[in-house]
């Protein structure tokens, strides 16, 4: 670990301006206990913040189900559609079956006219006629073959009745089957019909289960924004007790500081850079953050006393040491809580935490300040890798 004489040795001392640090800072005595006040309303906000995103998620889901209802709804209503397509064609195949039975109905009346007529004809013949028909014989044969023509025209109109009927039946029996598969596809278009109106009912409990999340989610937003003010009215007491009770002085220092970190790591992220962190845009960077395995030792730059240990939604697990003269230095996203106590003192080089990912943060890095007075300064100036 290598010693460098402060470049401009003003460095962020143990106060944590209000636009930064709201995790860490100063134990204040028990009759003033700003931080423990700050850390509770930081608890409460963060409480309401989830019961938002809850309401969120469940506001989500109820859109996801009302839209897969009404994905449903429209393959039934495509279904009823082709339901009565069908129907319209099947009363019209048994519009036509009717009127083929008819006709076939009207064929038969008239053979049966035809074939009463004769029947009468040859009952008179029968009757009156036949010693006319035996006179006019000039022989047997005539006679035989006379008879044989009679009995062979009845018997040709009976077989013909016989048949038209036996088709009428088949006709009758078609128009039923056809008037059967009606009714089924009636049925089903019921069936349909009931489930579409399910749906119907369904969705329109989805919307007022949406319309009541809207409303509760707008409700916690109000939650949320007053717990929000009150986390920053905290917060900013704190900050204000802090820059009350930390040292202040000149900034410069005896000793240099030190890398704080064994190795030199890779820094990312420079003082004052502009950078993008899980989707979320931040300006004029606080510190300096150097990208390192997690779990390396994080080194206290300089000789002082810890004045933080807490842990905040934007830094994380953070430490933070008063080195006197106005100086203070900052630690953050360290993978567990400080391992030294806030009021200790510690020495350069000691082991302060190790290095994490906690907070806002998207790998294993440390992000280090430096403060005089309260006032942020680039580590650069104070700071040089080994």
């Amino acid at each position: 670990m290598k010693r460098i004489k402060p470049v401009l040795c003003r460095t962020a001392c143990g106060l944590l301006a209000a636009a930064l640090l709201s995790p860490v800072l100063l134990a204040p005595p028990a009759a003033a206990d700003y931080k423990s006040d700050w850390e509770q309303k930081e608890q409460e906000l963060a409480a309401e913040k989830e019961k938002y995103e809850q309401i969120e998620n469940q506001k989500d889901q109820a859109k996801k189900q009302q839209q897969s209802l009404k994905n449903q709804q429209s393959i039934i209503l495509d279904q009823i559609s082709q339901s009565i397509e069908q129907i319209n064609q099947k009363e019209l195949e048994i519009s036509n079956q009717e009127q083929v039975i008819a006709e076939k109905q009207a064929e038969i009346d008239e053979r049966w006219g035809d074939f009463k007529d004769r029947m009468q004809a040859m009952q008179v013949m029968h009757d009156s006629g036949a010693v006319a028909m035996i006179t006019s014989a000039q022989n047997l044969y005539d006679l035989l073959t006379f008879s044989t023509t009679l009995q062979q025209i009845s018997q040709k109109d009976t077989d013909v009745l016989e048949e038209m009927n036996a088709q009428k039946a088949q006709l009758e029996e078609e128009k039923k089957e056809l008037e059967q598969a009606m009714a089924e596809l009636e049925s089903a278009k019921a069936a349909l019909e009931e489930k579409s109106g399910q749906l119907s009912a369904n969705i329109q409990a989805q919307d007022a289960a949406i319309s009541k999340l809207d409303a509760d989610a707008k409700a916690q937003e109000q939650v949320v924004a007053e717990k929000q003010k009150l986390a920053d009215e905290a917060e900013a007491a704190y900050e204000q007790w802090v820059k009350q009770n930390a040292s202040s002085g000149s900034g410069e220092c005896a000793e240099g500081f030190i890398w704080p970190l064994p190795s030199a790591g890779r820094v990312t992220t420079e003082f004052g850079a502009n950078q993008w962190v899980n989707g979320v845009f931040s300006s004029g960077h606080k510190g300096i953050d150097i990208a390192i395995a997690g779990g390396t030792p994080i080194y206290a730059a300089h000789n002082g006393t810890v004045v933080a240990t807490t842990g905040h939604s934007s830094y994380g697990n953070v430490v933070m040491i008063d080195n006197g003269d106005g100086i203070s230095t900052l630690y953050a996203h360290m993978q567990g809580p400080a391992i030294v106590g806030v009021g200790s003192t510690v020495t350069q080089g000691q082991v302060i935490g190790y290095v994490g990912s906690t907070g806002n943060s998207s790998g294993n890095h440390l992000h280090f300040e430096v403060r005089v007075n309260g006032v942020r300064q680039n580590p650069r100036n104070y700071i040089s890798p080994p």
